[in-house]
């Protein structure tokens, strides 16, 4: 062990600096401890000892400076030493880099969009804090910068959205900027509050039902009879009908080319042929088709306006701590709520249902076969003949009409 010896408070050891002798404090009043300094420091200016002893000797000066100066140190020396690594990449360049990385995906323009507002907040945050390299980001970093995004009040899905960007983010930049660690790895996420449609009561939908005109009584027909989401609704082509069933591809699951198979009930059949003699050409609404590729929120904003201002429904719920607008709880996607709901309530199998509007549950694919036409015909038989005011419609057939019972269960 090297020689110590006490002068006051400390053990000290003696050292050679350019060729002149210094004596430094150990910062112990333990001699052993002191000794351990004094070895390690002394193989260090001898070029002894491996990396792991000078770390640990390192981290023994450290932790005897005062308390609030230990953290600065700690960050002072990780950036000098980060500083030495074959690749740094600069906060100020790290979101042209992740653009230019073919790593990232291929994400759309809105997403984009919203990707670059998520990196703004937080290289704004990290300026704050004097932060320059992406390495130089902690998981200390991460979980402060969560808390902050949080106390914003923002809601779970936002707060979501930010935490998994930023996660990717440094993930595709990983060897750009010779990351050891992605500080994000270990922030979770927060639950969601959902956001999702409900159905409409029975008052609502019988309302909806007597006061809808326009291209809105024949696409509230589709809808309530069939499930079809708005935006197959308004891309429905002539030719997808039949004398007796739909068939359609749905937009969601167009990729797979999954086919859905829609038996079309007497009461939308009236509806149908009667739309069919206000329009011409190959789309069920033309005129609305166009307006819904330009700006899909037009459709849904004037279908909104026709529950709140025509037909007196409330269809949002109020804003919260954690939730800076109010959530839309009743929509055209409520129709389709209510078709699933209708279903199921007059006993149509899940599998059917599942069928009908297009699901693929791997889990119900594994207990049940796909149900067959004939199967999907008798389920929609089952549904209350709503009067939709068809003149064509056996008067008969008019009284069996019922308002759509509400169920408990939600439907996406």
């Amino acid at each position: 062990m090297a020689k110590v010896f006490k002068r006051g408070k400390y053990y000290y050891y003696r050292l050679s600096v350019n060729g002149r002798d210094t004596w430094k404090s150990t910062k112990h009043t333990n001699k052993e401890e002191a000794g351990k300094v004094a070895d390690a420091n002394a193989d260090a200016q001898k070029g002894r000892g491996n990396v792991e002893e000078f770390f640990q000797a390192l981290m023994q000066r450290i932790v005897t400076l005062p308390e609030n100066e230990r953290a600065e140190t700690r960050q002072k020396l990780a950036r000098r030493l980060m500083m030495t690594q074959q690749h740094t990449l600069a906060l100020a360049d790290a979101w042209q880099v992740w653009c230019d990385s073919p790593m990232k995906g291929n994400p759309g323009a809105d997403t984009t969009e919203r990707y670059a507002g998520h990196w703004q907040r937080f290289k704004e945050w990290a300026d704050g804090r004097k932060l320059e390299f992406l390495h130089e980001v902690t998981t200390n970093h991460a979980d402060e910068y969560a808390r902050d995004l949080w106390r914003d009040k923002v809601a779970p899905r936002t707060f979501n959205g930010h935490m998994v960007f930023l996660r990717g983010m440094f993930a595709t930049l990983k060897k750009a900027a010779s990351l050891t660690e992605n500080p994000w790895s270990e922030i979770k996420t927060m639950e969601k509050q959902t956001q999702g449609r409900v159905n409409f009561t029975p008052d609502e939908l019988a309302t909806i039902i007597r006061k809808a005109d326009g291209f809105i009584r024949y696409a509230v027909g589709l809808a309530i009879f069939t499930g079809l989401r708005l935006g197959d609704v308004m891309t429905l082509r002539w030719s997808d009908i039949h004398e007796d069933k739909i068939e359609i591809t749905p937009s969601k699951t167009a990729r797979k080319g999954k086919t859905v198979t829609l038996p079309v009930h007497p009461v939308l059949a009236l509806l149908l042929a009667e739309r069919r003699k206000q329009v011409s050409g190959d789309y069920v609404f033309p005129v609305e088709r166009e307006e819904y590729l330009r700006e899909p929120t037009r459709i849904t904003n004037q279908f909104q306006k026709f529950l709140t201002d025509t037909c007196g429904i409330v269809t949002t719920e109020a804003k919260g701590e954690h939730r800076q607008r109010a959530i839309v709880r009743k929509g055209f996607h409520s129709l389709r709520h209510s078709f699933v709901s209708l279903c199921a309530i007059n006993g149509v199998p899940q599998v059917v249902i599942q069928d009908l509007v297009g699901h693929g549950s791997p889990a119900m694919t594994a207990l049940y076969s796909h149900a067959d036409f004939s199967q999907k015909k008798s389920a929609i038989g089952l549904l209350p003949s709503m009067a939709f005011g068809t003149t064509e419609f056996a008067p008969n057939e008019a009284k069996k009409s019922d308002p759509i019972p509400t169920d408990p269960r939600r439907h996406p």
